[in-house]
């Protein structure tokens, strides 16, 4: 005599199996999240670093030519090539336009709309020996509307040919006339055409990129070298300035309150990952007055 038993398998509800895939759903995403978070936190120390490794490379260039140069002789530039009622003003101004000058202007639109006031859009630095020119993050962004018509454009011969460009960021070039600084400048009057909003620069020779085209992205942003300060005796000069150098994306604005990067729109990655700003200063002593009127 046989008997029947009733076997029975044991398994899941729908309820259970339900509970349990919106778990590991709810964990997968807490994941998903966490990895994107430290990858954004990753990606913004590199650019952090990018943006300071370059400033000290620039700071280091910067010194180095400025120590082996000699001051501008302000003696002969303003009482050889400035016209007489107008030697005093350059005289008084220790002919601080054949070392230094950038434009600025307001013409443009940033982050859509036009700026309040002045922005940096190229400049010149010349030390007597070398000479630097750069066109700024503003106008080297293509999100801010006209930026093309306020940059610089250099031109030069590589061997090759003529090359022109004017998607440059920091150049340098051996530049012992210091023409690079009297380019668009009116000595007689001592002043420059204000008119003159994306000057051009030719060059001796071919110039050093100082900020490559990296993945970082990097611009100046403003350069600013004040007079220099001479001794009464030895005629040694004492440099000193200050640059800031930033990312082009995140829609930098140096002007801005405290936002300089514009905020980004949710928590996944965006430009705002990529952006960095930082602000370096330096100083460095030239070799003397060059005098070259023989007085």
């Amino acid at each position: 005599m046989s008997s029947n038993k009733n076997t029975r398998k044991k398994g899941f509800t729908l309820i259970e199996l339900t509970l349990a895939l919106a778990f590991i759903s709810v964990m997968l995403i807490m994941v998903a999240v966490l990895i994107m978070q430290m990858t954004t936190i990753y990606q913004k120390t590199l650019t952090i670093k990018s943006v300071n490794a370059t400033g000290r490379e620039i700071i280091d260039d910067i010194s180095r030519r400025i120590s082996e140069s000699t001051l501008i002789s302000t003696r002969y530039y303003c009482s050889q090539t400035v016209d007489e009622g107008h030697q005093k003003e350059c005289m008084d101004d220790n002919a601080y336009k054949y070392i230094y000058h950038q434009n600025s202007s307001k013409n443009f639109r940033v982050r859509g709309k036009e700026p309040e006031q002045a922005l940096p859009t190229n400049g010149t630095f010349c030390t007597g020996l070398y000479s630097y020119i750069w066109n700024t993050g503003y106008v080297l962004n293509p999100e801010n509307e006209y930026s093309d018509n306020y940059r610089a454009k250099i031109k030069y011969n590589n061997g090759e040919g003529t090359v022109e460009s004017d998607t440059f960021r920091l150049v340098r070039v051996f530049d012992s006339a210091g023409s690079v600084c009297k380019a668009n400048l009116n000595a007689a009057t001592y002043a420059f055409d204000e008119t003159i909003n994306n000057p051009t620069y030719n060059l001796p020779e071919e110039p050093v990129e100082l900020i490559t085209n990296s993945e970082s992205d990097l611009a100046i942003y403003d350069m600013m070298v004040f007079h220099p300060a001479r001794h009464a005796y030895s005629g040694q000069a004492f440099y000193s300035g200050f640059f800031i150098l930033a990312t082009l994306q995140g829609e930098v604005d140096i002007n801005a309150s405290s936002d300089y990067c514009k905020s980004p729109p949710s928590n996944l990655i965006t430009e705002f990952t990529y952006c960095a700003i930082n602000k370096f200063n330096f100083a460095s002593q030239a070799t003397g007055e060059e005098i070259t009127d023989g007085n």
